[in-house]
């Protein structure tokens, strides 16, 4: 084999393998640079994303503590009203958000849908709530604004958790999460109440 490679042949044979290896070792440095210029890219992309919808969905989070805490006006027929409009919401729809890990993602994604359900169930529920305060509406209102509310605070931890993005500063005053763990922790209560009166009622017409 040692006199292959010394021989004139073994040595044009030699240079040709040489060469093929530097071209190969070239391509693959090319190759590795690009790939890590198009994964710092996707991180830089998803890093943007990131901040723009933690500042969308923290909006959403302070128009369900408005929704929440709606302070409920009576008009002059003694009509219940409220005077907070529903939260809205408008995902940036010029971001990639295949760049996201693909569970917060999804749950991104699907929150306007979670928004279309809670505006479907309260025109179900305005149907079967009446007047004068239309409470079944506005607790039905309530619960499900705060429990939206929560699942905004949750994503928003997550992206900051995901992408080192700084937590959004609020007011001391302003505890939104607790707010609406207190909120649902009165509802379900209340809720409980009810059913158990109900229960005692059909047992006593049953007696």
């Amino acid at each position: 084999m040692l006199e292959f490679w010394n021989s004139d042949v073994g040595r044009v044979a030699l240079g040709g393998v040489i060469a093929v290896s530097g071209q190969l070792v070239a391509t693959l440095l090319a190759w590795l640079k690009e790939a890590r210029f198009a994964a710092a890219k996707k991180r830089k992309d998803a890093e943007y994303l990131a901040m723009r919808l933690v500042l969308t969905l923290d909006s959403l989070v302070g128009a369900c503590y408005n929704a929440v805490h709606d302070p409920l006006m009576t008009n002059n027929e003694g009509i219940v009203e409220s005077s907070v409009s529903d939260p809205t919401l408008t995902l940036p729809t010029d971001g990639d958000y295949k760049a996201l890990p693909r569970n917060l993602m999804y749950q991104i994604l699907s929150i306007p849908n979670r928004l279309d359900d809670i505006k479907e169930g309260l025109a179900a529920t305005s149907e079967d709530s009446f007047p004068p305060d239309f409470w079944e509406y506005y607790e039905y209102r309530e619960e499900h604004f705060a429990k939206l509310g929560l699942k905004a605070l949750e994503l928003v931890d997550a992206l900051c958790r995901q992408y080192k993005i700084p937590t959004p500063e609020r007011p001391k005053h302003y505890t939104p999460r607790e707010s609406f763990e207190e909120v649902l922790f009165k509802i379900k209560r209340a809720q409980r109440e009810r059913c158990e009166r109900n229960t005692e009622l059909v047992a006593r017409l049953k007696a």
